[in-house]
């Protein structure tokens, strides 16, 4: 008996789960111009701010090679570059003074934040990677290339700029140590010439003859009649004038190198003031000038030149659209079930 009424119970609860689910489709059913009025709506809302509301947005490309050496040679001597990797080249395009002459040249209001986020790098892991990637975001495909063109041009002077002001600083730090190790060099040597001299100065150039005779003499048991006398000079004041002259030479050389070091010194301190405008002022032309030759020229360069884009990369408004579609589906079969939901508490 009980078995018969648990199958009774079972066809009963599936029966209801039959009423209540046709009965769902059923309200949707008579709601279903409310859920489509709602999905219309929220497609052409999502479209219209698409449209409207949302700038758009259009990527240039750069493709930059970055190929620089490990050393390079100067008129000062070798120099080895402070930065051992390509990629960390690449990632200067973004530094500070790169977005702030950017921004100044192209009279952007915006912070250098602002600035930066439009730029992004594409690059792998490799390590020999040479080739990268930069892409320029603006609202507009002629605003895109200009900002584009004017941070690669920034780019590569400031590059250039920065290798220069480590070549620079670099020599005139070993010039100044070479130049004071050289001043207390030559000052002993001055100390070493004048005790020579003085030494020179008190030492007899030639021996006296007539005792030289005598000892002589006294030597040979007066066996020899007669000696020629002649002058005999002195080895040990022949020695001392040696070592003065060997010393001149040395501080003629010494001089010479410290006045050579001097100018030197003088070529770089103006150079450096010439980069230090350059951080303040943004110009560049002067710092191109500098004997400190660049080497950025080839080391890193475009294959080809930018160009403006042809279409934008968002907002895609038919993927907002879709968006919004689905989304006001969503929203109407919400609204439906609890339309219907009370209408139903309100007749019970």
């Amino acid at each position: 008996m009980s078995d018969i009424q648990n199958s009774n119970l079972d066809k009963i609860d599936k029966h209801e789960d039959e009423i209540d689910l046709r009965e769902l489709i059923l309200a949707l059913w008579r709601n279903k111009y409310i859920i489509l009025s709602i999905a219309i709506i929220a497609a052409v809302l999502t479209g219209l701010y698409s449209l409207f509301m949302l700038s758009p947005v259009y990527q240039t490309k750069l493709d930059i090679v970055v190929n620089m050496p490990e050393k390079y040679n100067t008129r000062y001597g070798e120099y080895t570059l402070p930065i051992t990797s390509n990629k960390q080249y690449i990632d200067l395009i973004t530094s500070n003074q790169v977005l702030l002459n950017t921004k100044e040249d192209l009279g952007y209001g915006g912070s250098v934040d602002g600035l930066r986020s439009r730029i992004s790098i594409k690059s792998s892991d490799a390590k020999e990677q040479n080739t990268f990637t930069v892409l320029v975001s603006a609202d507009d495909p002629e605003k895109s290339l200009q900002l584009a063109q004017a941070l690669y041009k920034n780019y590569v002077e400031f590059v250039d700029v920065m290798i220069r002001d480590r070549i620079v600083e670099y020599f005139y730090n070993q010039l100044n140590t070479d130049l004071t190790i050289l001043e207390k060099t030559l000052e002993s040597k001055y100390a070493l010439l004048k005790m020579n001299e003085d030494l020179l100065a008190k030492m007899p150039k030639f021996f006296n003859q007539k005792e030289a005779m005598l000892e002589v003499q006294e030597s040979l048991n007066g066996s020899i009649d007669y000696i020629v006398l002649g002058n005999i000079i002195n080895p040990n004041y022949l020695e001392v004038e040696k070592n003065i002259i060997s010393l001149q030479q040395e501080i003629f050389v010494m001089e010479d190198t410290i006045q050579k070091h001097n100018e030197q010194l003088n070529a770089l301190e103006e150079q450096k003031k010439l980069i230090a405008d350059y951080y303040e002022t943004g110009n560049y032309e002067k710092v191109a000038q500098l004997d400190v030759e660049g080497i950025v020229k080839n080391g890193i360069y475009m294959p080809s030149q930018a160009v403006a884009p042809g279409q934008k990369i968002s907002p895609n408004s038919k993927r907002n659209v879709a968006i919004g579609l689905v989304i006001g589906l969503m929203l109407g079969l919400i609204i439906a079930y609890i339309k219907e939901f009370w209408v139903k508490e309100q007749r019970r």
